[in-house]
């Protein structure tokens, strides 16, 4: 006797098959695709909320149109001071690059280049002006 297990095999004919059933073919792109029967879409009626004849009717619906732009403008007038739209203030060169010079008119109203450093420390007082060219200097004022 063997240890090892074992099985009978038989081989048989496949069953038969059935008729086949039969599919509607239909043509998508180059491939050809076989899908089942194709059926209608489903309609939908839309629902709409039943009224009857002594019952009142809902408030109609409220239309809100924003403010015109000569409302803002006013708004925006008479927000103005209060935020400190108004107040003058000096405007500075933002984060000039490592060296960067700005022309500075000096005292005797010649013109030098100095860096954002130089013209923090050694030559206050004095303001920051625009170009018509739509660059900024520096001017300096006397103690």
């Amino acid at each position: 006797m063997c240890c090892w297990p074992y099985v009978d095999v038989i081989l048989e004919d496949p069953p038969p098959k059935k008729e086949e059933e039969k599919k509607e073919h239909h043509l998508v792109s180059d491939r050809l695709n076989l899908v089942g029967p194709v059926l209608p879409a489903p309609t939908y009626q839309p629902q709409y909320p039943l009224y009857y004849a002594g019952q009142p009717l809902p408030e109609p619906t409220k239309i809100w149109y924003g403010s015109t732009k000569a409302e803002v403008d006013a708004q925006n007038a008479a927000l103005a001071p209060s935020v400190g739209a108004l107040t003058p203030m000096q405007l500075v060169p933002g984060n000039p690059g490592a060296g960067q010079q700005f022309y500075c008119r000096e005292l005797d109203g010649s013109y030098t280049l100095r860096t954002m450093t130089d013209i923090g420390n050694s030559c206050q007082p004095g303001t920051w002006k625009t170009a018509p060219t739509g660059f900024p200097y520096f001017i300096r004022i006397e103690k």
